[in-house]
């Protein structure tokens, strides 16, 4: 996480070096005065997980490309709601402004996470005391949640799981990723922070340190599931670097050999898992595991409360959308309609 610098500390340099990034068009300091804002004063501070900080960076300066193109020259400390719905029509229509965008119209939520990135953005400009917050909402996908975020079938996941299995060390630890989020309801970034210490399974247990909000959570775990931690545990010896805390590591490359895994790299791997099942697109990603995690609680408890304990839920309203995502208890219905 970034130390704020001395610049932006001081209420009066702070101005002065905001107007003058401006001015000069430097994306590089307008992108230090957003990550000291957020550290210093944002909602979550310096708990704010790395993955969200990416993502306001690339959203951030794909508004600065989009402010500073070839076809306009915006000055962004005078911009106005006009201004941003602007850009907004232009992502939905045109996609990201960025080189390597690949200039395909973005979905509601897509353009949702840039335009949370340009809010902070702003927030920032106006702690620094040069802009004001243009009041301006995200466009409503009227998708329902259940349609966009789908569970992985039962049937699917007993496929990816057969083909995880065996005794070759990366199976085996693709496979104890997938559980962890299939299973025991673990996001992508809770499961490659997890550390080997992070384990009671004398107790059957599992520590979240820092989930999402900066939240602990204790989640209990299935003796199968410990089975499969204990037989990674023992493959894990061999591998490992020494002194890496992690409990899921890089099994190959110079660089990360024996280091704890990022997120982007397992969901390459666990895309291209899929891609080898000929898995429709709809449940690529890893979140659609997690999805499958809370599908299985809610069906097999019948209770928002248990579902919303078990995922680290603060709200049980956020629980309810398993409620809806069983397509195989609709598939029920519908078959009971021919006999």
């Amino acid at each position: 996480m970034l130390v704020p610098l001395a610049n932006w500390h001081n209420p009066a340099k702070r101005r002065l070096e905001a107007i003058r990034a401006a001015h000069e068009r430097n994306p590089a300091a307008l992108l230090e005065l957003l990550e000291a804002y957020l550290v210093l004063k944002g909602r979550k501070r310096a708990t704010l997980s790395l993955r969200t900080l990416e993502n306001y960076r690339l959203a951030v300066r794909d508004y600065l490309a989009w402010a500073w193109s070839d076809t306009q020259s915006l000055e962004i400390l005078k911009a106005t709601a006009d201004d941003l719905d602007r850009y907004i029509a232009d992502l939905q229509l045109h996609g990201g402004h960025l080189e390597n965008s690949e200039n395909q119209c973005l979905k509601p939520g897509s353009v949702a996470t840039y335009l949370a990135g340009v809010r902070a953005f702003y927030r920032a400009l106006e702690w620094a005391g040069v802009a004001q917050l243009p009041q301006v909402h995200s466009p409503r996908d009227p998708t329902p949640p259940e349609e966009r975020r789908p569970a992985l079938p039962q049937s699917l996941y007993h496929k990816l799981l057969q083909h995880l299995s065996g005794t070759e060390p990366p199976n085996c630890r693709d496979r104890l990723a997938v559980r962890l989020m299939a299973e025991a309801g673990l996001r992508i970034s809770e499961v490659v922070n997890l550390w080997v210490d992070d384990l009671s399974l004398s107790e059957r247990l599992l520590l979240v340190r820092a989930g999402k909000g900066g939240k602990k959570r204790s989640i209990p775990l299935s003796r199968a599931l410990v089975q499969e931690i204990q037989g990674w545990l023992r493959l894990r010896l061999a591998y490992a670097a020494p002194g890496e805390k992690a409990l899921l590591v890089n099994l190959g490359g110079r660089k990360a050999n024996g280091r704890a895994m990022t997120d982007r790299s397992l969901r390459k791997i666990l895309n291209r898992h899929y891609r080898d099942l000929g898995f429709p697109e709809r449940y690529y990603g890893a979140h659609m595991l997690r999805h499958t995690a809370g599908t299985r609680f809610y069906k097999k408890s019948r209770d928002l409360h248990v579902t919303a304990r078990l995922l680290g839920h603060t709200n049980v309203n956020t629980s309810a959308i398993y409620a809806k995502m069983d397509l195989e208890e609709l598939f029920e219905v519908v078959d009971q309609l021919e006999d």
